[in-house]
């Protein structure tokens, strides 16, 4: 049952979100704490168990396993409850969870909790509790320092939260021991738990974002793709970028200002224009006849092909998707829009797919209604790669339809990005 449900808050993550995992794999033995930061509500959980090819033990807070459907979803995952003062527990409660969480350790297994004890939407990580290094100590001392106890930095850096096909890297870092400080817990268990603490958070930070607040990410995605068009090492350079901004902002500010403002407009005239930064050509005259023959004669034979599914796909996955897309806007936040959404479609998908097949079997009979429900949902998977693969070729249709042919235009475009690059190459220099 574990598995299954797992799998399925797997899928339906990967359906909404796309994602990418980046950094070191996540041991595939012996005990293991898995540590996130926590942006997006219940997705959160889902993407860290993503990490691990092992199953994933969850620690929750105990209102959600009050809660009707998702109670049951919790503990078919074997999900711990933690109590919380601000849900109006004593905080007491938590004994037999740290039990619970020291014997799945003691039997090698990988249990995946957030320090930062909330899901929240500010743009840096919180002042993390100290829950999961007194759960990795505890264990140790427990069976005598003999586990060997890994703790497994995970960062999720979302591009657009709510939104639906939006990307979102999932960062693992490198695991710390928890071992490295038994001598200082044997001695001052206080002070090593802080210490282990203190280790946690700064695995934390090298895998996330630190803004200062929200308003800097744009400002900072613009500079990146000015500087570079591969995607590969992107999220590593937006922290580099997040690092020089905030130690440029406390010596220079003004500099900042007015380098943002140049930044900012020349991200607008590109996008007027229907493209992103990264978008423009590295020389003045990149295309050649036969990378354009071929690109033409693919894409037209993907169109051809793919159209007339994807179209009909569309076509009857429309109500129930605008319908989940819209509900969720009514009372959730923006940290729980993405797992409302989510839940939502759990919900009505399977009871759109029932009310077609029942239509399908009033009027043509059992057989036509159970191919109906064999094929709707691949027709929706097409459906959504058509969508991708159009949103793409039809951005590189547009750069060179744009630019081919007019060579003030892209000559001045690429004096103007030169310009900022070598101004934000100064800064690197100089910090």
């Amino acid at each position: 049952m574990q598995r299954l449900l797992l799998g399925l808050a797997r899928r339906s993550v990967g359906l909404y979100y796309r994602v990418q995992h980046l950094g070191s794999a996540v041991p595939p033995s012996g005990p293991v704490l898995l540590v996130g930061n926590h942006p997006n509500g219940l997705v959160d959980p889902v993407l860290l168990a993503g990490t691990s090819a092992r199953p994933v033990r969850f620690l929750g807070k105990a209102p959600l396993f009050a809660m009707p459907v998702l109670g049951s979803v919790l503990r078919g995952l074997q999900a711990l409850p933690v109590y919380r003062r601000q849900d109006g527990a004593e905080t007491g409660d938590n004994t037999l969870t740290f039990e619970a969480v020291f014997d799945a350790l003691a039997r090698g297994e990988v249990v995946c909790l957030f320090p930062e004890g909330k899901s929240h939407d500010e743009p840096a990580l919180q002042k993390l509790k100290t829950g999961a290094a007194r759960m990795a100590l505890g264990a140790e001392a427990r069976a005598g320092w003999t586990l060997g106890v890994r703790i497994v930095p995970v960062g999720l850096v979302y591009r657009a939260k709510p939104s639906f096909r939006s990307r979102v890297a999932v960062w693992t870092g490198e695991a710390l021991a928890a071992q490295d400080v038994r001598a200082q817990y044997e001695c001052a268990p206080h002070l090593a738990v802080e210490e282990l603490t203190g280790r946690i958070a700064a695995g934390l930070q090298a895998v996330t974002l630190e803004l200062e607040r929200w308003e800097d990410l744009p400002l900072l995605e613009l500079a990146e793709r000015i500087l570079f068009a591969e995607r590969v090492g992107r999220l590593e350079r937006l922290q580099a970028f997040a690092r020089t901004l905030r130690t440029l902002r406390s010596r220079d500010p003004a500099r900042v200002e007015q380098l943002g403002v140049r930044i900012a407009i020349f991200g607008e005239r590109v996008r007027r224009l229907g493209m992103e930064p990264h978008d423009l050509p590295q020389k003045l005259w990149p295309y050649h006849a036969g990378s354009v023959a071929r690109f033409v004669l693919r894409n037209l034979a993907l169109l051809f092909l793919g159209l007339p599914l994807a179209l009909l796909g569309a076509t009857v996955w429309f109500l129930p998707h605008r319908f989940v897309g819209w509900l969720p806007k009514r009372f959730a936040t923006t940290d729980t829009l993405a797992t409302m959404r989510i839940l939502a479609a759990f919900v009505f998908f399977p009871l759109w797919v029932a009310l077609l097949a029942g239509l399908v079997w009033w009027h043509f009979g059992a057989a036509r209604a159970g191919v109906l429900a064999l094929l709707v949902g691949p027709l929706g998977l097409l459906a959504l790669s058509f969508r991708d693969w159009r949103l793409e070729t039809m951005s590189e249709v547009r750069t060179f339809f744009l630019l081919a042919f007019r060579r003030q235009l892209r000559a001045r475009l690429l004096a103007e990005r030169a310009a900022l690059a070598r101004e934000l190459a100064s800064l690197e220099v100089e910090l």
